[in-house]
């Protein structure tokens, strides 16, 4: 969000307005998706990261669950 309001802190109003930028991008994006653009590429991390959580997932039964957790967990990270 602090990207998106371009401060730590901002006032409610700021926020506000804000809040209506994200809101008509989604909504932008939404409108491209349903009358059949093709996406933007993704970035190359986000990529391995989906390729990474794919092959644990596809391995779900082969491991414990405690296993399959942490494998899922490892691929993000909070901020």
């Amino acid at each position: 969000m602090r990207d998106a309001l371009g401060a730590d802190h901002p006032t409610i109003w700021k926020f506000i307005e804000g809040l209506r930028r994200v809101q008509a991008g989604r909504d932008k994006d939404h409108e491209d998706f349903v009358s059949g653009r093709e996406p933007p590429r993704k970035r190359r991390r986000y990529v391995l990261a989906d390729r990474r959580i794919l092959r644990i997932v596809q391995r779900f039964h082969t491991q414990s669950y405690v296993d399959y957790l942490r494998g899922i967990a490892n691929n993000f990270t909070v901020a």
